[in-house]
């Protein structure tokens, strides 16, 4: 589309290897000097630290990929046995400091040095070296200090990973349609209670369009000509627009597997899509959510013929984290699961032992137009004696599952209403049975992390309309997800893959509580 959007997932983490060493002036030995003979020496510490400077500054250029980190100018530097700290040292190591996430340090020096320098630019520090990486690391923590315990250069690269994460988070600015509540939504009572708390805990920001406004900008009319805004000069959906949403619409027709929809009734769903993407453009946005029971409410999607589902597809697909329903804890998770695997996260009403409760047959019996009847007992058939399920639908499945860089899969085209309009993406999540899935979700408070893991054996809704669209999964145990997911709410986020592990360490750095199950 040509738009600029700075996506979360190529954001990377600047980092600044330092060595800091300690040559000896003066020939001596003791409790401090294990060496003999000439090892003893000034010249001797001289050339063997430039060497290990040498070869821990190829490390790091080997070991951090360009695709997570940006390494900073390397720093050496070297103090003598008085111990002396000068402003001139630190000052160097400081150099560019505002562009420094991390600094990556090989202390085989005495660690007093780096403790000065972080009480005094309390900036992130990881600690590499025989004894003192457990030894500074204590010093730094116990003085509120942020220090990451790391045995070995490998183990650095996976912490520094998840610093990434947390700073996509801050680098994080939400474009959120809004009617009655910008902080929460009709029906979304489960989201955050205060978006600024969510601004003081990660550093993400929001801004805020009226949903009004941004219906009238979906049509081709001149620009200061719209009902809700008379006079004032908007980002309407122009000429130029109208030929690449053509072409988008072109393309997503004819690389599906199977389209049952019309043509004419593809194109709104498709020029919001394209709306939203420019005004994340004009915005300096880079995620996306909008309340859907409550445009609903205003008739408005029934009468401009479209709803967001094929926008939070296409964008999770494309790196910019979607959420439908304005619920900003699974729009967070979102960005969390994105930037952690590296691939597309999908959303929905989640629910445990499905069958068992009898929610699927509830769906259909009390006519939510969810799912067919036939496609419920197919399923209860199929599942028949198997436990801890956990069944997960909506309409927003999208081609990269298995990872942005993953050739797209098959997908087919279906509206989201029974009279046909509302473009969705439907995908076959029983093809993937066997895949490992991993869900993440905040809590509404900002302060509690829930992760879980599942394995997926069916699918459901390929065929269906609205949001009928659904995985079900296992779980080591129902009982206990279902009683963890009572204090986080309905909708679960998850990515294909196992990356438990990881988000407990993304909860821990974000020093919020982790639950996990």
């Amino acid at each position: 589309m040509g738009f600029n959007i700075k996506k979360s997932i190529n954001v990377k983490l600047n980092v600044r290897p330092v060595l800091v060493d300690l040559v000896h002036d003066y020939v001596f030995e003791g409790p401090c000097r294990f060496r003999k003979g000439e090892q003893l020496e000034h010249d001797f510490d001289v050339k063997s630290y430039a060497e290990l400077y040498k070869m821990f500054v190829k490390d790091v250029r080997e070991k951090l990929s360009e695709e997570y980190f940006t390494i900073l100018e390397p720093k050496h530097i070297s103090w003598n046995e008085s111990f002396i700290i000068e402003e001139s040292q630190l000052n160097d190591m400081a150099e560019d400091i505002a562009n420094v996430d991390v600094f990556l340090i090989q202390a085989p020096g005495v660690g007093d040095f780096v403790i000065e320098f972080a009480l005094k630019f309390k900036k992130p520090m990881i600690v590499l070296g025989f004894c003192l990486n457990t030894m500074t690391t204590a010093a730094l923590t116990a003085r509120g200090l942020d220090a990451f315990p790391c045995e070995t250069l490998d183990d650095a690269v996976e912490t520094m990973k998840i610093m990434r994460v947390k700073k996509s988070l801050a680098e994080t600015k939400v474009l959120a349609l809004t009617r009655i509540n910008s902080n929460n939504a009709p029906g979304i009572y489960d989201s955050f209670l205060s978006l600024n708390d969510v601004t003081t805990k990660l550093g993400s920001r929001f801004r805020f369009v009226n949903i009004h406004e941004f219906m009238d900008q979906t049509h081709n009319i001149p620009a200061d000509a719209n009902p809700t805004t008379p006079g004032k000069h908007e980002s309407n959906i122009n000429d130029e627009d109208e030929k690449e949403i053509e072409k988008m619409v072109d393309t997503f027709i004819k690389d599906a597997a199977e389209n049952h929809m019309e043509r004419e009734n593809i194109v709104p769903s498709m020029r919001a899509h394209y709306l939203i993407n420019k005004l994340m453009d004009k915005m300096g946005c880079n995620a996306f959510t909008a309340p859907c029971f409550d445009i609903c409410a205003s008739r408005r999607f029934n009468e401009e013929r479209f709803t967001f589902c094929l926008n939070h597809s296409l964008n999770n697909e494309n790196g910019i984290p979607s959420a439908c329903e304005y619920d900003m804890c699974a729009l967070f998770a979102m960005i969390i699961l994105m930037n952690t695997a590296k691939s597309a996260p999908y959303m929905g009403n989640t629910i445990p032992n499905p069958i068992k409760t009898g929610s699927l047959a509830a769906m259909t019996e009390h006519g939510l137009g969810l799912l067919n009847s036939e496609g419920v007992f197919a399923l209860e058939k199929e599942l028949e004696g198997m436990d801890n399920l956990v069944f997960t639908f909506h309409a927003v499945p999208n081609r990269k599952l298995k990872g942005f860089n993953h050739t797209p899969a098959p997908y087919g085209i279906q509206s989201f209403t029974h009279s046909g309009w509302g473009a969705t993406i439907r995908y076959d999540f029983s093809k993937d049975i066997g895949q490992k899935i991993t869900m993440c979700r905040f809590d509404p408070t900002c302060s509690k992390l829930f992760v879980a893991c599942g394995t997926i054996v069916g699918g459901i809704g390929y065929s269906d309309k609205n949001c009928s669209e659904g995985v079900i999964f296992q779980v080591a145990d129902s009982k206990d997800f279902f009683e963890k997911i009572s204090l986080f709410g309905n909708h679960h986020p998850l990515v294909y893959g196992d990356y438990f592990k990881q988000l407990v360490k993304v909860g821990k750095m974000l020093k919020v509580e982790i639950v996990t199950s």
